[in-house]
């Protein structure tokens, strides 16, 4: 990898940066509302929908998470 830690954390305290992960978490909050509301309607392919939507929901979360060392 050819970023310093250093230069990592410039990233993340950047407006930029910031505002992309808001919109992540604004995403992730509509998958989590669109999960049960899916998962109600006990047709396959709402089940299936969820089933997509709660492993996009889990992406953001490692996107959120991630850390310097993670990069690594």
């Amino acid at each position: 990898m050819n970023i310093t830690k250093e230069q990592w954390s410039e990233w993340r305290q950047s407006e930029v940066t910031k505002e992309w992960f808001k919109l992540f978490i604004e995403r992730q909050t509509r998958y989590e509302n669109l999960v049960p509301a899916l998962i109600a309607t006990g047709t396959d392919e709402a089940v299936n929908q969820a089933r997509v939507a709660s492993g996009r929901h889990q992406e953001l979360e490692d996107l959120l998470k991630t850390e310097y060392e993670d990069m690594k």
